[in-house]
């Protein structure tokens, strides 16, 4: 299904991988005591960054010349893949970095925190809808995901305009962390 924004806010990460959750890094940054870990903004930033870099590199690459013909239809399907996936890395950025401003907001009821969480969730939309405009240019809709089942990714452009509502909505101490529900997993993996 579709992650919302508040999933995110309230979401946990991989077990073991060592990146905070948004939650423990709002913790450690209101605390002035970031526990160890990668941060949620510098995996956006890692994201954005990346993503960016190949999206400057697509025209340069577009240009080239490939033969035979066969092999220039995969180089440019290759290249939609680039372009799309991109977009997605840019989504995923500027919706992490939403999340994290509206963790603040929660916290703090600071509205400059909740319009920049809007102003980074308007931006995923955009990129949202680029990334759909590259992904079905090259792929019929919907489309068969292994773990997701069908999903339509036009028709999920309204669950990612609903996240900016959602900012626009949210009232400071929505999130009560003690009723947060973590998997167990956020320790690791025993075996």
């Amino acid at each position: 299904g579709f992650y919302t924004v508040r999933n995110f806010v309230e979401g946990g990460t991989m077990p073991g991988a060592g990146v905070l959750n948004i939650i423990e890094w709002r913790t450690g940054l209101l605390a002035k005591q970031m526990p160890p870990g990668v941060t949620p903004l510098e995996i956006a930033a890692t994201l954005d960054a990346n993503a960016t870099k190949a999206l400057q590199a697509l025209p340069g690459l577009q240009r080239a010349t490939v033969t035979p013909a066969a092999s220039a239809k995969e180089y440019n399907a290759t290249l939609s893949d680039i372009e799309a996936m991109s977009h997605l890395g840019l989504y995923y950025a500027a919706k992490i970095r939403g999340a994290c401003d509206l963790a603040l907001f929660d916290k703090s009821g600071d509205v400059q925190q909740q319009a920049s969480a809007v102003q980074h969730l308007e931006a995923a939309l955009n990129h949202w809808k680029k990334y759909v405009a590259a992904y079905t240019h090259q792929y019929v809709q919907p489309v068969q995901f292994n773990r997701a089942g069908l999903v339509d990714l036009p028709k999920q452009t309204e669950d990612v305009a609903a996240d900016v509502q959602m900012a626009r909505d949210w009232k400071p101490g929505t999130i009560d962390e003690t009723q947060l529900k973590r998997s167990g997993t956020e320790a690791g993996f025993r075996k």
